[in-house]
């Protein structure tokens, strides 16, 4: 169970530490038809997942990224979403499936 705690940060379950929330979004684009590239983004503070993808396409539309990728934006189709927390010992760990196909649309 996640509760808020008046500083910000998150406290989750009995072997995670209060911490602020983190995300990392995975954003797929397509340089060619055949081939998919993906670009990842750590995205701190954002309070909730769909935030967090909302700052992530915000990084991947802006015009360096568009220019390092060789143009075009992208869209939330097809992302993957990972919370990342830290266990007791401060270990950082991806929590989620990692599986790219099962990310919801957003």
């Amino acid at each position: 169970m996640d509760r808020s705690s008046p500083s910000g940060t998150r406290e989750t379950g009995a072997h995670k530490i209060a911490q602020p929330g983190k995300w990392l979004i995975g954003v797929p684009f397509r340089p060619t038809a055949s081939r998919v590239v993906w670009m990842y983004y750590v995205v701190g503070g954002a309070g909730d997942v769909s935030r967090a993808v909302r700052v992530a396409l915000a990084r991947a539309n802006t015009a360096q990224e568009q220019q390092a990728r060789g143009g075009g934006s992208v869209t939330a189709e097809g992302l993957e979403v990972r919370r990342i927390t830290l266990d007791a010992l401060g270990h950082t760990r991806l929590d989620g499936t990692g599986d790219r196909s099962a990310a919801p649309s957003w």
